[in-house]
């Protein structure tokens, strides 16, 4: 059951702690005890994907074994941290959470061995697998137990994702460490990346952002049956604010969100000044042409693939990478409760302004790049005519459930059976109506990629960040498997069920703050032919 006493007390609360001096300055993100060992903020370099360790880097050319279990590992200065891990080995060597990096076209075999304790899984984030190979929590891999996992890779190239995804128990183990990154690579981006001469693992480098709550002896802390569990430390690439020692040159930066509930406003700061850049691709991959903008909200599971010239910078710059202040729109809270933050000790509040890490110019060799105005082919065209349009009505209960129309999970007395079918190879329109006593939802659907038709009763600080028509942001012009919805907002949503499977396969559409989604904040629903 969700505690809405804590989250009144971030309506009546919240801007008074939003405003708070430690914060307002633009601290790190570490919180007040951000620092154990005493280093200064930012001295860390960036870990990068390497050949071994933690996010170390693994091409998928031959079936691979990941064991999900518990290794101690140096996270953070003094005592090492107990994380909770995908592990496997490379030429010998023993590497965690690897990123593993994929062909269109190639069959991928995977075999997950459970040693944590619990059910877990591994959802593949984005691809358009078959429910065997979904790995969503309708089947779970028990303790002790091998699970298969082989599939085509269907999707565009792109940045997506693997994570645990277990009933119930989804947030608990991401936010222990059981999540990665995937990259898959096409003809297209493999172009694409020879035209703009960025080399991948040089100027081309995947930021995985996610914040930890983080206790005094550096374990990771996790309170089940929380509420928008979010961390005192935000790393990037399992590395707590670090720095980025950079060129005069453009930088091609994938960022990843995978932290359990907060939501990062980005930008990339120089003194005063945003940084203008450009996005280039979506969760689903590239845009057609890419789109200049100076911020972007990045929400849970979302992706957004960045590039950043600096060339017109100066040797000893220092450009920081910000999450900007904004209004959280926690507008479900019905009367002031306890402090919030009392289950979240040193964590800056959601919304609150944010540095996450440093990019300092230390080279003084210079790089221009000339970025084509089309970098990919165009998406397919939306359906004039879907064959039906659906309304998903996202409220709380008078009893404190999150609800997506009247489906929660751990309400349903038959969970697993679909709520409703959809046609294989029918285009439908989903329409995402969020009560304005609600808060920001990224809702995120398994299996199919969808594109935004259109954003209605949007606040004022999204519509700021139009770019298109129908109300649209750069962002809801790619493809996309998370879309946010705001209070009070009416978000439409175009999607394509065609796939080359046959029989009866079932997905599921949930809320992505994951305590959401163990609280039953999902609903399961099938494919048919």
């Amino acid at each position: 059951m969700i505690d809405h006493s804590r989250r009144a007390a971030v309506t009546s609360l919240g801007l008074c702690l939003l405003a708070s001096q430690r914060w307002a300055r633009g601290a790190p993100a570490g919180g007040p005890d951000h620092d154990p060992a005493g280093s200064a903020p930012f001295a860390r370099a960036l870990r990068r994907p390497g050949a071994s360790g933690l996010l170390a880097q693994l091409r998928l050319a031959q079936p691979v074994e990941l064991t999900a279990r518990v290794d101690t590992l140096p996270v953070f200065s003094g005592r090492a941290t107990n994380v909770w891990n995908f592990a496997t080995t490379i030429d010998g060597k023993h590497a965690h959470d690897p990123l593993l990096i994929a062909r269109r076209g190639q069959r991928v075999e995977a075999t997950l061995v459970n040693r944590i304790g619990q059910d877990t899984t591994i959802h593949w984030h984005g691809l358009g697998n078959d429910e065997a190979n979904d790995g969503s929590g309708l089947h779970p891999v028990r303790h002790g137990e091998r699970y298969r996992y082989a599939y085509e890779v269907r999707n565009r190239a792109g940045l997506y994702w693997y994570h645990a995804h277990p009933h119930f128990h989804t947030g608990e183990q991401i936010h222990h460490g059981l999540a990665s990154l995937l990259l898959v690579e096409d003809d297209e981006e493999l172009a694409l990346r020879e035209r703009l001469g960025i080399p991948w693992g040089e100027r081309d480098i995947p930021l995985l952002l996610a914040d930890k709550q983080l206790g005094r002896n550096n374990e990771i802390a996790y309170k089940a049956g929380a509420d928008d569990w979010i961390g005192n430390r935000v790393l990037v690439n399992w590395t707590p604010e670090p720095h980025l020692d950079v060129d005069r040159a453009a930088y091609r930066l994938r960022v990843a969100n995978v932290s359990n509930a907060r939501m990062f406003k980005l930008a990339f700061v120089h003194g005063t000044t945003l940084l203008g850049h450009h996005l280039l691709g979506t969760d689903g991959g590239l845009l057609e042409r890419p789109l200049a903008l100076t911020q972007l909200y990045l929400a849970p599971a979302q992706r957004a693939d960045l590039l950043l010239d600096l060339s017109s910078l100066r040797t000893g710059d220092v450009v920081r990478v910000r999450s900007l202040a904004y209004d959280p729109m926690e507008n479900d809270a019905a009367a002031a409760g306890e402090d919030p933050m009392l289950e979240h000790p040193g964590a800056a509040p959601m919304g609150a302004r944010m540095d996450l890490m440093e990019l300092r110019v230390t080279a003084n060799r210079p790089a221009r790049t000339a970025l084509p105005s089309s970098i990919a082919a165009p998406l397919p065209a939306m359906a004039a005519k879907p064959a039906a349009t659906r309304t998903f009505r996202i409220r709380i209960s008078d009893r404190g459930r999150w609800m997506i129309n009247d489906w929660n999970f751990l309400l349903a007395p038959h969970a697993h059976a679909p709520a409703f079918t959809v046609r294989r190879g029918d285009h439908e329109v989903w329409e995402l109506v969020n009560e304005f006593r609600s808060m920001p939802h990224p809702i995120h659907l398994h299996g199919f990629p969808f594109r935004v038709v259109d954003r209605r009763n949007s606040p004022s600080q999204l519509r700021a960040l139009v770019v298109a028509s129908h109300g649209r942001t750069a962002q809801d012009l790619g493809l996309l498997d998370t879309v946010v919805v705001w209070p009070g907002e009416r978000v439409r949503i175009a999607i394509d069920f065609a796939q080359p499977y046959t029989g009866t396969q079932t997905y599921m559409l949930h809320c992505h703050n994951l305590e959401h989604e163990d609280q039953g904040m999902m609903v399961a629903f099938a494919v048919v032919d």
